[in-house]
């Protein structure tokens, strides 16, 4: 008896590994190649590859996402497929979509931080760059764990400037300009905003830029 409730347990744990794969794979095979190019990428799926200006800052652990696909159906963790999942569709800019599949995954891993980082991100996405009072949660959430995460710290940057707070978010910024140097993706990602909370502040670009590479 004990033997065919462990099976039953097995064969639905497949199934549910089975439709998230072929959910995501449905919709990301159909409309990755229109959006490819237009989305705004994630951070939480990007490996930062160069060597950070900071002894007291690690490299953010990047979620799984399209490349991992293949792990569905083998995953072990019952939260991993989920990650997965969410991670895959936050790469095709389906923010929206990745949001109950992120929130699946913290379900079975309430206190991994990656994947609170994740939720928040995939929140502010789909809000087009708005952070909202719970994604603002999910960030302070892993800052307590770790107060030098880069990405929820670029985020709570932009949570300040959207509420009229321009100088600390430009110092926030800065800051992690010094830090992650010459990677390009946060590089594009922060010029996107910092020039907008330096002219709140009376700030032109090149002193900005100065304050950029100051101790680099």
């Amino acid at each position: 008896m004990r033997k065919a409730v462990i099976n039953q347990k097995q064969r639905s744990r497949n199934w549910s590994k089975l439709y998230i794969a072929s959910s995501v794979v449905g919709v990301a095979v159909g409309i990755a190649v229109a959006i490819w190019f237009t989305h705004l990428s994630p951070l939480t799926t990007h490996r930062v590859t160069v060597s950070l200006n900071s002894a007291a800052t690690t490299p953010p652990v990047p979620l799984e996402g399209l490349s991992d696909l293949p792990k569905l159906v083998t995953a072990k963790d019952a939260g991993q497929p989920w990650a997965i999942a969410g991670g895959a569709l936050l790469q095709v800019g389906l923010a929206r979509f990745s949001v109950p599949m992120l929130e699946r995954a913290i379900k079975n891993d309430p206190d991994n931080s990656v994947l609170h980082v994740a939720l928040g991100e995939a929140l502010a996405l789909a809000d087009k760059g708005l952070i909202s009072d719970r994604a603002k949660a999910e960030f302070e959430f892993a800052l307590q764990n770790d107060p030098n995460d880069l990405i929820a710290r670029f985020y709570m940057g932009l949570w300040l400037l959207q509420n009229g707070k321009a100088k600390p978010a430009l110092v926030k910024w800065v800051g992690l300009m010094r830090t992650v140097g010459s990677d390009q993706t946060w590089n594009d990602r922060l010029w996107m905003v910092m020039p907008t909370a330096a002219q709140e502040v009376g700030i032109n670009e090149l002193t900005l830029q100065a304050l950029c590479t100051a101790g680099m």
